[in-house]
């Protein structure tokens, strides 16, 4: 008679079956956990669920010993992006001395371009004390491609040491640079602000947008000095660099900002500077651009009037996916999303009623004089979206001079930790 289950003869298929269904919801749940984070319609405190599931089955596949490492080193070779990445994350979790680090750094150091992503996500979400320093072995590979996503989950993890990034910051390929350049950046590493200085005078200019912001993000009033010189040129100015200046500037931005507004291929950036900046001179130019011929110009002129007055003035509009063309007209083409109203009547009447509460103020922020402590509720709000989330912890660098690494894509509890900090620095700076 069997005493024991393990020595029923199905006993290892079944074993087999059951962490394969592990791996099965662990590549669903890290798959949904990505559209979940970018869903406008889902708050991001909702993708928490998602990840106690992750862990609960990482966990379980911890305990599964031999088996279930078999099973996901045998996916580990997969095609499949999320057979991948589900791969990759419970090797790292599961392997006893961080052995499964190394087989996925060997599958990443190999993997053709369009798997990278999907290996870097999954080593940006991995919990292991070791995968940070360990991912450094990367940085020297002979695959500027490789060398981009270590440099990018380095930065984007921020557990880690940044002196390992510093030779990037010199590479002989322009996406390295910048990579290396935002990671050191999103890291808080103040030493390397000098590095990145230096590197504005010789970066070109389809790289040059990335240095900048790195540069302002560690406090270089160099970097914002640049940015303004750059803005009020006569000459072509980087379609990202008005945004920036709108991100670090003051009210002394608004008017060299504005007149940027007539190069076509600046339009929508600069409106979405304008309402970064919140001047409230800056209304009858968004009011105005309400009627552009251009929809990404209309809703960039929506989204800053909603961002500087705080009306919650929404309307339901169907927009094209990235993949469809413009003279596609089937339904399946697009699909609904909920924005700002790109109505000016809508808008007028609305600035009628409330242009009282706007009067008086030199820079505005959702209704109010603009400050940090607002950043601070937009970056809690359980509404606002990744993006949202992603700039105004930009903001709240830039302006407040301190480092407190933050990404709306970690996990939620360690989201909340850094919220945390925030909130008990602006706490503080109230009370003195």
């Amino acid at each position: 008679m069997i005493r024991n289950l393990l020595e029923h003869p199905s006993a290892s298929e079944f074993l087999r079956g059951f962490q394969e269904e592990h791996l099965s919801e662990l590549a669903f749940l890290l798959a949904r956990r990505q559209q979940y984070l970018h869903d406008p319609e889902v708050e991001w405190p909702e993708v928490e669920p998602l990840e106690v599931r992750i862990l609960a089955h990482v966990g379980a596949m911890r305990e599964g010993g031999d088996m279930a490492l078999s099973c996901a080193r045998e996916m580990l070779s997969s095609e499949a992006p999320d057979e991948l990445a589900a791969a990759a994350h419970a090797l790292v979790f599961a392997a006893p001395g961080g052995e499964g680090i190394a087989e996925v750094l060997a599958r990443m150091a190999e993997a053709d371009a369009v798997l990278l992503p999907c290996l870097g996500e999954a080593l940006m979400l991995a919990h292991h004390s070791q995968l940070s320093e360990r991912l450094g072995t990367l940085l020297d590979s002979k695959r500027p491609e490789v060398r981009v996503v270590a440099a990018r989950v380095l930065g984007h993890r921020c557990d880690g040491a940044a002196e390992p990034l510093l030779p990037l910051l010199e590479d002989a390929v322009p996406e390295v640079r910048a990579a290396a350049a935002m990671a050191v950046a999103e890291m808080g590493y103040r030493p390397a602000l000098p590095l990145l200085e230096r590197g504005l005078l010789h970066t070109a200019a389809d790289e040059w947008s990335a240095w900048v912001l790195a540069a302002l993000r560690l406090g270089s009033p160099r970097a914002l000095q640049a940015c303004r010189q750059a803005c009020r040129t006569l000459g072509p100015v980087p379609p990202r660099l008005p945004w920036l200046l709108g991100l670090a500037g003051d009210a002394q931005d608004f008017a060299p900002l504005s007149r940027l507004h007539g190069w076509l291929e600046l339009t929508a950036v600069v409106l979405e500077a304008l309402g970064l900046l919140g001047i409230p001179a800056a209304i009858p130019l968004l009011l105005e651009h309400l009627g552009h011929g251009a929809p990404e110009v209309k809703a960039a002129a929506a989204s800053a009037l909603a961002l500087m007055t705080g009306a919650e003035l929404m309307e339901e509009a169907q927009v094209l996916d990235e993949d469809s063309s413009d003279d596609d007209s089937s339904e399946v083409s697009g699909r609904k999303v909920v924005r700002p109203s790109v109505d000016a009547a809508v808008w007028r009447a609305w600035l009628r009623e409330h242009r009282s509460h706007l009067e008086g103020k030199t820079r505005i922020r959702l209704g109010q004089p603009h400050g940090l402590g607002l950043c601070i509720e937009e970056l809690m709000h359980s509404r606002a979206s990744f993006d949202t989330r992603a700039r105004a912890s930009l903001e709240l660098c830039i302006h407040s001079g301190r480092q407190v690494p933050f990404q709306p894509g970690w996990l939620v509890s360690r989201q909340r930790q850094a919220m945390a900090q925030w909130r008990q620095w602006w706490e503080a700076t109230q009370r003195s």
